[in-house]
């Protein structure tokens, strides 16, 4: 897995791994051919739980390296380049298995679109604890 990581700069995901540092983005289209790729190479997690819209960008963290060259991303669907939450908004979250070629294509998110998740993800993380 490690070489994978080789000139990249990594950091340690919640479940201790190191991971690329930088988050992608994708469009819709581009989700669903990533969905397909992992479809056809029988891959269990393809993001079945997101609603694959064309008002939306799906941002792509990757938590864990497979044990195939692939690496396990958490999706999460925003309103396309505006703010990450309108009023009412809720933000999907799934898993996706994406290849590790096919990820390195892709773009990275911007640092202020990757702040604002941050910051949101901070934000939804007390709502949570303070209502459950």
């Amino acid at each position: 897995m490690f070489d994978r990581l080789r000139d990249r700069r990594t950091v340690r995901s919640w479940y201790g791994w190191p991971v690329p540092a930088v988050i992608r983005v994708v469009t819709a289209a581009q989700l669903r051919e990533l969905i397909d790729i992992a479809a056809a190479n029988g891959f269990s997690r393809r993001a079945r739980d997101v609603p694959v819209e064309p008002e939306r960008e799906y941002l792509l963290v990757p938590e864990l390296g497979a044990e195939s060259p692939v690496w396990i991303c958490r999706v999460v669907a925003v309103p396309a380049g505006g703010a990450l939450v309108a009023p009412g908004e809720k933000l999907w979250y799934t898993l996706l298995d994406v290849p590790v070629a096919d990820f390195r294509r892709l773009p990275r998110v911007g640092r202020r679109r990757r702040d604002e998740l941050l910051h949101w993800l901070a934000h939804a993380a007390y709502r949570r604890r303070r209502q459950g």
